[in-house]
């Protein structure tokens, strides 16, 4: 394992300077002392104002899923979601997901501790709901997850004309998905994960096979497809192969060359600085900075790697520099930007949330979308370049109760 980690770090430039020397051992006492508050966070270091907010934010959780039940095009329980070709919020093209439901509900359960009996009664309510869904996407056969309903037929929601050039218009089962529903409610023992995680190895990118969907310089890592398809083409995302990471690393899995290929990956983003400079190109369905830079501290949660562990500092730098310098970053933006940074071991600034009244336009319906139907993912980068500049095929997803869960984190865990 150490000649490994001499090679990533010795075969992965670094675009940045590196942070001031005297500030690391600031920085590490900073960190420690995080922790160990966070380890002892409990409904006492809240103050009455802030479970005030709290217990807003999950009447607007509670009042999502009540939507959900009453629109026919829902399924009871979900969040409702919805899908628009430009960046701009918008509720004309509906959508049903279990994705949405998934990272709602692993925030709800990471932050559950922290409250008091009646708002965890009010969290045990949202996630018995949402449980009920999880099976109409789930593949028995192979422990995996669909974004889209596996129970029923279901075509590909973005343009009419898509199921014309792919049949039905349908996708496999993705590594995202599966990999974050071992976070959010499924209960799994430990052989049917390991079980899990040997079937995973046969979704990486053979090295000798073609692969025109990365770039150059990212085409020779032998890891993990985002999607579960033999005839479906290989797509590396930065962020999904932290997801993948962080469930091996969660439940202590043991670590194949895919996860150590991953870990390279992950790295090299980073430290060529192309997850700020070209997020779009290394993480194809999340492709923004401060989204990344949220699924980067929540794998440093999972996992301990020196090489991984010494770029902290320069992710902390950019947090900071979207929460601070950055103009046009909106609210969601500096929230999730809030959220890396304290799962980083810093302490993140008060952020001013809006009133109730100006809730649902600045939080549940802002512009910042989480994550991207990225049609010319699956192409050559060429097609991508003529593509992606002006938005071509791509379709937005936005999910007003994702934002209020990401809100509720920033109260739980920086508001204090």
């Amino acid at each position: 394992m150490q000649a490994l980690l001499r090679y990533i770090i010795k075969a992965t430039p670094v675009r940045r300077k590196p942070v001031i020397s005297y500030v690391l051992p600031v920085l590490c006492a900073t960190m420690l002392l995080q922790s160990v508050v966070y380890s002892k966070l409990s409904a006492q270091t809240l103050s009455p104002e802030r479970l005030r907010q709290i217990s807003f934010v999950l009447n607007r959780l509670d009042s999502q899923q009540t939507l959900a039940t009453r629109d026919p095009v829902f399924l009871a329980g979900s969040y409702p979601s919805y899908i628009h070709h430009r960046k701009h919020f918008k509720k004309k093209k509906k959508d049903i997901t279990v994705f949405f439901n998934i990272l709602v509900d692993m925030t709800l359960k990471s932050v559950r501790p922290a409250l008091p009996d009646s708002l965890q009664i009010k969290i045990d309510t949202l996630l018995r709901r949402s449980a009920a869904i999880y099976p109409r996407f789930y593949n028995k056969e192979r422990g995996s997850y669909n974004f889209w309903l596996r129970d029923s037929a279901y075509r590909f929601p973005y343009s009419w004309w898509i199921p014309i050039l792919k049949k039905d218009g349908a996708v496999p089962d993705d590594m995202d998905d599966t990999v974050l529903s071992r976070f959010a409610g499924t209960k799994d023992k430990k052989d049917s994960l390991e079980l899990l995680h040997r079937r995973m190895q046969g979704f990486v990118h053979r090295p000798g096979k073609k692969l025109r969907t990365a770039l150059k310089e990212y085409r020779h890592y032998p890891t993990y497809s985002t999607w579960f398809g033999k005839k479906f083409p290989v797509v590396l995302d930065a962020a999904v192969l932290s997801n993948i990471l962080s469930f091996v690393g969660h439940y202590n899995l043991v670590w194949t060359r895919a996860d150590s290929a991953a870990l390279r990956f992950i790295v090299r983003t980073i430290r060529s600085g192309d997850y700020i400079e070209r997020p779009l190109a290394v993480s194809p369905y999340y492709g923004q900075t401060a989204i990344l830079l949220y699924h980067y501290s929540r794998l440093m949660q999972q996992i301990s790697q020196p090489v991984l562990d010494s770029l902290r500092p320069d992710l902390i730098e950019e947090c900071h520099f979207i929460l601070g310098s950055r103009k046009k970053a909106g609210l969601m933006e500096k929230v999730i930007a809030a959220n890396a940074l304290i799962q980083l071991g810093a302490p993140a600034p008060v952020l001013p949330l809006p009133t109730p009244q100006d809730w649902t336009k600045k939080v549940e319906q802002s512009d910042f979308a989480y994550f991207i139907g990225n049609i010319p993912s699956y192409m050559s980068r060429g097609i991508q370049r003529v593509l992606n500049p002006v938005n071509g095929l791509m379709y937005y997803h936005y999910c007003p109760a994702l934002n209020d869960a990401l809100v509720l984190q920033y109260l739980v865990t920086g508001g204090r």
